[in-house]
């Protein structure tokens, strides 16, 4: 998800807490990678401050004239480290990368497998763990197999579907608003004519519910993700009940930014 506003540039991204080092020894880690460190500031030699924050964590970069022992002294007293981005030539293909590895993550309840959501803007990294309550999902692509050119693609699957009626094979109809698509799911004694009849005069889409290695699959892509304001790069969050998934954009309030 990317927001473009004057000086206000932010991405957000999805990443998890891996684990580094042998059984034996293993560790925490924070890693992102990327050309666009960059064009946030994080160039290659930068000095970056690395925090722990309640409910997450952050990444600060430092202005150049700092003076290195004081700030040490000050990162040490709440629980962080300095770091430096660099260039790396291994597992990352010789991108810009921005690591930091150590217990000091565990600091205010971060465990290793968490997912977080990542907020980046220029200078600044601020992380948030993801409740297990909300999924948040990235906009895939797809390619238009006429002009070559890629689309925004939705597409959710996992054993959840079952259990709120998205079963394979299940009719539903995909309704569009600004932000927001709506999968109502269909009951199987309804009629297919009355439910086309139903999605032609509300301006709807109608899909089906597919199977992947025996997984309930839905793809919403092209024009109903265009429609619904959703473009390459965004995410969006999935909240259900019984019969109903909605995909929206994600509230920051609500992320803890």
């Amino acid at each position: 998800m990317t927001n473009r506003k004057g000086s206000n540039n932010w991405i957000l991204q999805l990443i998890s807490i891996q684990r580094n080092g042998r059984a034996e020894s293993t560790r925490p880690r924070i890693l992102f990678c990327g050309d666009w460190l960059t064009q946030m500031g994080f160039i290659n030699g930068a000095l970056v401050q690395a925090l722990p924050e309640p409910k997450g964590f952050v990444f600060h970069l430092c202005n150049e004239n700092v003076h290195y022992s004081e700030l040490f002294t000050q990162t040490k007293e709440k629980g962080g480290t300095l770091i430096r981005v660099h260039s790396s030539n291994k597992r990352t293909g010789a991108k810009t990368t921005l690591v930091t590895t150590g217990y000091h993550i565990y600091r205010y309840g971060l465990c290793m497998g968490d997912s977080l959501v990542a907020k980046c803007e220029y200078g600044c990294i601020r992380l948030r763990k993801v409740s297990d309550s909300m999924r948040l999902i990235p906009v895939a692509k797809d390619k238009k197999e006429r002009t070559g050119e890629y689309e925004p693609k939705i597409w959710i699957c996992g054993e959840w579907m079952h259990d709120i009626g998205f079963t394979p094979d299940t009719l539903v109809t995909v309704a569009m608003e600004s932000n927001l698509i709506t999968l109502t799911a269909q009951n199987e004694a309804i009629v297919y004519r009355d439910v086309v009849h139903f999605v032609r005069k509300h301006h709807m889409r109608l899909a089906q519910v597919a199977t992947r290695d025996g997984v309930p699959l839905i793809n919403v892509k092209g024009s109903c993700a265009t429609r619904a304001g959703f473009a390459l790069g965004d995410m969006f969050a999935v909240t259900y009940e019984y019969g109903r998934i909605k995909l929206q954009k994600p509230d920051l309030q609500a992320l803890g930014f």
